[in-house]
């Protein structure tokens, strides 16, 4: 199989040759005099030089030769102790920039440093450098200092001697996945070699996924465990969630610093899925969630915050985690501080932070902002934005959606259309909403359409049996209480009252 290098000249991730000659040539202002060759030839001091092997430098799948790496081991001894040494091979970049052959009188660092083309090079070189993880902070930081005092012919200079001394090439693709591996399993015991077994596993259709799961899990895989603490969560196993058998996995899991394992741990103890709810318990949940956060999991920090909402009432600090989860967008700490803002009456803010989770497409958040459009609470009046965002509460995959967004359109928008944001009337539509949301245990659905079917049978459209059945299904729904039936009763009996006026009018 043949090597595949990473591509140094196509790319604004590596601070390198290649892209310094494409940078060049994209921002010259004469591209006929900006080829690659006449760009490398400059740099290198040479009237001719092999293409062949000069796009092989700057595409990167060769490194630079020794003869070259040599001839700037000697500039930047000279450079170092004269300053001014490589100013004529800038000048002569200078005039690939600016389409325009300077003469000796141009070469001072006056002139250079004034260059508003070789200002703009340096500062898309200083960005690739931050996108470069190989390349050192301190050069960095060396780099943005020359910037910010406006010396660009010495911040060129040290970008030249970077790239053709330091800059690693070439680099296989292979050890470029590797490393960013490496990278996120930096703080976990878990190694590539697990990952790959687990990996191979996971691209192989057969039948036997679940045994060959056990059988890595049996030699402590982590991803396989941690694949099989879900699989026994959900139930997918023997198709009833086995907490304590999800617990042994996950352990294995969380043994090798899994964030995702610690994290669920915690939550199997806190929600009283395991244990007993003791102290001891509890205890052990917060030690999972710290274990979780310092391996950067986010849920973790989310759930602390709410340990600190809901059991110490310690606002304050609670805020703070949410905070620190928000950094990475975490829908719903952003819902949490929404909740806070808005029991401080505070509707404004609140509205900012639902919004930044609709805004993502979380489907609670997304209800929650059409309610606020329809009702102008934070915000101003909008029902075409309701419904748009009622709308987008849905087109999420079918565990995530939120049941009150169908109520919503259905009761404002379907059932008897809505005028102002140019919806029509869609009673099928409505229906199917109501009774999916109905189906869900939304009482509130389940009323909705206890009153359209006994609007439907005081007017001879309907018989009583999906009246009743309605009722039955309320009565049993765990939410029901006085209240409820109280309200029910009340409205009952104005739509009974409403159609005997409706047919004396008929009548008159």
């Amino acid at each position: 199989m043949n090597k595949k290098y990473l591509k140094m000249n196509d790319n604004n991730n590596q601070l390198s040759l290649g892209n310094l000659c494409r940078i060049i040539k994209e921002q010259s202002q004469n591209k006929t005099f900006a080829g690659q060759t006449e760009i490398f030839c400059t740099i290198f001091e040479l009237d001719t030089a092999n293409d062949s092997t000069i796009n092989n430098y700057c595409i990167g799948c060769r490194p630079i030769g020794p003869n070259y790496k040599e001839q700037y081991h000697n500039y930047k001894k000279k450079y170092q102790k004269n300053k001014i040494f490589m100013q004529n091979i800038i000048l002569n970049l200078t005039s690939i920039l600016d389409g325009y052959i300077y003469t000796e009188e141009y070469l001072n660092t006056t002139f250079l440093n004034n260059n508003q083309n070789l200002k703009k090079l340096c500062n898309s070189l200083y960005n690739l450098a931050k996108n470069d993880t190989t390349v050192p902070s301190e050069f960095t930081k060396k780099i943005y200092l020359l910037l910010t005092k406006n010396t660009y012919y010495e911040c060129i200079c040290e970008i030249l001697f970077y790239i053709i001394l330091e800059k690693k090439q070439p680099i296989l693709i292979e050890h470029v996945i590797n490393e960013t591996i490496e990278s996120i399993l930096n703080n976990t015991n878990i190694s590539i070699h697990d990952l790959k077994n687990f990996l191979t596993l996971q691209f192989k259709d057969g039948t036997n996924y679940t045994y060959s799961l056990k059988k890595l899990a049996k030699e402590s895989n982590p991803y396989a465990c941690f694949e099989l603490g879900m699989m026994e969560y959900n139930g997918e196993i023997t198709g009833t969630p086995r907490y304590n058998k999800c617990y042994e996995y996950l352990k294995i899991s969380a043994s090798f610093n899994h964030p995702r394992a610690n994290y669920l741990i915690a939550k199997l103890l806190l929600d009283k899925k395991i244990g007993t709810n003791s102290t001891k318990d509890i205890n052990l949940a917060w030690n999972y969630l710290k274990i979780a956060t310092n391996l950067g999991s986010i849920a973790a920090l989310n759930t602390i915050g709410l340990l600190y909402l809901k059991q110490k009432k310690d606002e304050k600090t609670a805020i703070t985690y949410f905070n620190k989860a928000i950094k990475y967008d975490y829908v719903y700490s952003y819902n949490n501080l929404g909740k806070i803002y808005e029991n401080k009456k505070d509707y404004k803010t609140a509205f900012n932070y639902y919004l930044k989770s609709a805004s993502l497409e979380e489907s609670w958040a997304c209800n929650k902002i059409g309610e606020m459009y329809r009702l102008g609470i934070g915000t101003k009046k909008d029902p075409k934005k309701a419904y748009h965002y009622y709308k987008l509460s849905l087109e999420v995959p079918i565990k995530l959606k939120n049941h009150w967004a169908k109520y919503n359109l259905a009761k404002y928008f379907y059932l008897k259309g809505n005028y102002e944001a140019n919806i029509e009337k869609n009673t099928s539509l409505a229906l199917s909403l109501l009774e999916d949301a109905s189906k869900n245990n939304l009482i509130e659905a389940t009323i909705e359409l206890l009153y359209f079917y006994t609007s439907k049978y005081l007017k001879g459209k309907e018989t009583i049996t999906p009246i009743n059945n309605l009722i039955k299904e309320i009565e049993q729904n765990p939410n029901f209480n006085a209240k409820y039936k109280k309200e029910i009763e009340q409205n009952l009996f104005k739509i009974k009252n409403k159609m005997t006026i409706d047919k004396t009018i008929l009548k008159d």
